[in-house]
């Protein structure tokens, strides 16, 4: 019996994972559950801010039950999985799981999540943001974060995406007015340059944060699997999957404001 046992444990062991359980595997190398649950925190905070500047706090119950729809946890994470299935080949989800299961890799996810949830807080944002403000551009630091920034294209593709969001919230609170689409578009596009500074300083001002306890071969390392095929692909995967779930949570909150102001009105 011993010898069967340990038989179908060989086999079972010698079957490779299928394309599902290799993103399952890097979900859960990447964390991604914590970082809905960031998320969905962020949704909340998002959801105050309406329910003050747009409905004059008049959102309620009624408001926060659907942000509370709009921003679950599961199907977002769906999003993201499922670009990584579109997006990255077998042997580069086996790269990707390789790195991101490796000590480098789960320090630098601890360390993002860490500091993101970190930023909720705006007293500790305003302090990455004049640590930002007042590093050296010269030092070895602050180029490596620099590198990494380029290397990902992370200040233009965050751009666009917030703009894209934002043009899908106004579309959701114009849904049933069809307003003048070129219209939008263009009072969008004409805040680009604001936008691209403003996420300069915030990605700067993040990673800075984040990054603090690695040391140069650390970060070397980083960039390194940034630049490789495997790296970039799931950059891109990463991006896709963020655009349409965020493209998507702005369209329905922009619908739920207009859905609540119609209640508050009747």
């Amino acid at each position: 019996m011993r010898r069967v046992f340990l038989a179908i444990v060989v086999v079972l062991w010698g079957v490779p994972l299928q394309a599902d359980q290799k993103v399952d595997r890097l979900a859960q190398a990447m964390h991604l559950s914590h970082v809905m649950e960031i998320l969905v925190q962020e949704g909340q905070v998002h959801r105050e801010e309406l329910d003050e500047t747009l409905l004059d706090k008049t959102g309620g119950a009624f408001f926060e039950a659907q942000v509370r729809d709009i921003y679950d946890p599961d199907w977002m994470q769906k999003q993201l999985t499922d670009a990584f299935e579109a997006g990255l080949s077998d042997a580069q989800l086996d790269q990707a799981i390789l790195f991101f299961e490796s000590d480098l890799g789960q320090t630098i996810v601890a360390l993002e999540n860490s500091a993101r949830q970190a930023m909720s807080d705006q007293a500790i944002e305003d302090m990455a943001r004049e640590a930002y403000d007042s590093v050296k551009r010269n030092t070895t630091r602050f180029e490596l974060v620099d590198e990494y920034i380029q290397a990902n294209d992370l200040i233009d593709k965050n751009v666009q995406g917030a703009l894209s969001s934002d043009y899908n919230f106004f579309r959701g609170l114009d849904v049933d007015a069809q307003g003048d689409d070129q219209e939008l578009l263009a009072e969008l596009l004409s805040q680009k340059k604001s936008r691209a500074a403003e996420t300069e300083a915030w990605l700067y001002s993040f990673l800075l944060m984040a990054y603090r306890p690695l040391d140069e071969t650390q970060m070397r390392e980083n960039i390194a699997f940034s630049r490789t095929e495997t790296g970039r692909a799931l950059n891109e995967a990463l991006f896709d999957g963020f655009d349409r779930m965020f493209n998507d949570i702005s369209f329905r909150m922009g619908r739920a404001v207009a859905q609540t102001l119609r209640a508050s009105d009747l």
